[in-house]
Formats: structure tokens, sequence, C-alpha cells
């Protein structure tokens, strides 16, 4: 069955969350995850609702929410200790890469009016 870009997205947030549980113990390795929980409710409304556009911009907001946290969050962790590449640096890069992907996908989708399905 495939799959639309927000449902994918979700997924490798969720896979990063909860391998950063994993690997660190720390709680706060669960905030990709609950992007990609978010995500994942919208890419599932995306497809079973009479109305997408509207839950196609609301999940462009969560990933515009998970470009600018990680921005913001690395700032503040460079700023303080330099650039030293831990789990937590890592994270946040990874949350900042796919979340902005996924919003030049989404933008390219709306641009063209085409839909990407992953199979």
């Amino acid at each position: 069955m495939p799959v639309n870009t927000t449902i994918a997205t979700a997924i490798l947030l969720i896979v990063l969350g909860v391998g950063g549980v994993f690997s660190t113990g720390a709680i706060t390795a669960t905030i990709p995850a609950l992007f990609g929980i978010v995500l994942f409710g919208l890419g599932i409304a995306i497809e079973r609702s009479n109305n997408p556009p509207l839950f196609e911009r609301l999940a462009a907001l969560v990933g515009l929410l998970g470009v600018l946290a990680p921005i913001g969050n690395l700032v503040r962790i460079i700023g303080q200790n330099g650039l030293i590449i831990n789990a937590a640096v890592f994270a946040n890069l990874t949350l900042l890469g796919i979340c902005g992907l996924y919003l030049l996908v989404w933008l390219w989708e709306q641009i063209s009016g085409e839909r990407i399905k992953i199979k």
C-alpha cells in the first residue's frame, strides 16, 4: 500500500525518536517521535478526509516547527559548548534535515499539483 510523504516522514521521525531513547536513555530523545506521531495522524487525515489541503497545511506547519525548533536548540548548544557532535546535536541535525526535506517535498507538491506516493 503506497503511503503519502507525510506518513513516510512520520515513520522516519518515530524511528529517530525511539532509537534516541534506546541509545541515550534520555526522555528528551522522544521529541522527534512526538513530531512523528503528530505527522502520522495528519498523514492519515490527509488520506481519509474530504478536505486534505487543510491537513496538508497543518502538516507543513508541524514540519516548519520541526525545522525551527532544532535551529534554536543548536544555536543554544553551540553557544554553550561549541560544536561538539554528541547524541543531542545529532538528533537535532537529523530532525532538521528530515523536516527540511519534508517541507521541500511539500512545497514541490503544492507547486506541481501532484502528490508523491511512496511504495
